[in-house]
């Protein structure tokens, strides 16, 4: 019978596996549309982010226009005077800005040409391979044009540059005092940066949709197993019921076949039950039932080999038996529902009639039963001849 336990078994496997599959699927679709929403999301809210902190700090060095503008029209640098120190001091807050915010550069610049701008300030420190110079030259993107011409605020989606695939914002630096254009402050996001989020996401949707397909899976097959349960139940007793009967016997058979084995199924009834429950009401007959289904799980070789095919009648499978093991089951199953105690019976013993038959690979399950039956039918004859006589 282990055989049919590990049978069951792989077939409750089968069925999560089943479910999970499928919720897995009918999650996918969603959760590729939901991560690339979230994807382009994440770009939007690094443009903002940059288009902020580039906003921020222009209106810091709009605050300090004069320091920034005698800064900015200087040609060099001359140690220990005061545009140093105020170049020190502005680089120094955007250094800071940049490490809080995870931008890649921040920086501010002036216009030089159509086509040129020269770095006024830079967050990088002075030895890193991206820093620029004070009054260092580079090209100016189509971004920054617009940027200088329109006097406002600008950014980008994700360009390619000698400085790498970047995502930028530029917010003008104007000097109230005149309304002139002092520059612009740009910050860069790059695509790695980007990336990294990205990544981060994916993971973070993988294990979150992974545990969600999980719990609906095992939720449908939690929500599966008590519907199968319910529908294969007597509710009363516990045992199995018709339908658990036929679907057993059909595994059982399929079990023997394979592994050319017999079983033996044994069919009884309760005798003289209408009499107890006219005599003594419906409630002590379901007690009656109920004892009589735990006495059978007592003798049963199979936990889910006992049934209650209906009304005072039951069956028991035995699987991997011949008639000979199956008669002294048979013979103690009546021993022990006669030794039943139940006051409501007033000392009435209990007895039940049991018929049996033993498979053949000839014959059908259908033939199986009734000869069970004809079994018990002859057994209630001889006990009723017995009694007369």
């Amino acid at each position: 019978m282990k055989k049919a336990l590990l049978t069951s078994l792989i077939e409750k496997r089968k069925l999560f596996l089943l479910l999970l599959l499928a919720t897995s699927l009918c999650i996918f679709i969603p959760a590729q549309i939901i991560y690339r929403q979230t994807t382009g999301v994440l770009e939007d809210n690094a443009r903002s982010r940059a288009l902020s902190i580039a906003t921020t700090i222009a209106t810091f060095l709009e605050d300090d226009i004069e320091a920034y503008r005698n800064l900015s029209e200087s040609s060099t640098l001359l140690d220990n005077s005061q545009e140093h120190a105020d170049y020190l001091r502005f680089n120094r807050l955007l250094r800071t800005i940049k490490e809080e915010s995870g931008a890649d550069f921040v920086y501010a610049e002036a216009l030089v040409d159509a086509s040129t701008i020269r770095y006024v300030l830079d967050a990088e420190l002075p030895d890193s391979e991206n820093f620029s110079a004070f009054n260092s030259l580079d090209e100016m993107d189509d971004t920054e044009s617009g940027a200088y011409a329109g006097r406002q605020i600008a950014t980008s989606n994700l360009l390619v540059s000698e400085w790498g695939t970047l995502l930028s914002a530029f917010a003008p630096i104007i000097d109230g005092r005149d309304n002139s254009l002092a520059g612009l402050v740009g910050v860069d996001y790059s695509a790695d940066t980007l990336l990294a989020q990205s990544r981060a996401l994916l993971w973070l949707h993988i294990v979150t949709f992974s545990l969600l397909s999980l719990l609906l899976s095992f939720a449908l097959f939690v929500i599966m197993e008590a519907i199968g349960i319910h529908a294969y139940t007597d509710e009363l007793t516990g045992l199995g019921n018709r339908r658990a009967l036929n679907r057993a016997l059909a595994r059982v058979e399929k079990e023997a076949r394979k592994n050319q084995k017999t079983f033996v199924l044994l069919t009884l009834d309760v005798d003289a039950f209408k009499q107890i429950n006219d005599e003594y009401g419906h409630p002590v007959g379901d007690k009656v039932l109920i004892r009589i289904a735990d006495t059978l799980l007592q003798h049963s070789i199979w936990e889910n080999g006992c049934f209650r095919s209906g009304g005072d009648e039951y069956a028991v499978l035995l699987p991997e038996s011949n008639l000979e093991q199956a008669e002294p089951i048979r013979d103690m199953i009546q021993a022990d529902v006669q030794a039943i105690f139940l006051p409501e019976l007033k000392g009435q013993t209990l007895s039940v009639s049991i018929g049996l038959a033993q498979w053949h690979e000839t014959e059908s399950l259908e033939d199986l039963a009734k000869r069970s039956d004809a079994s018990l039918y002859e057994m209630k004859k001889n006990q009723a001849a017995r009694k007369k006589g």
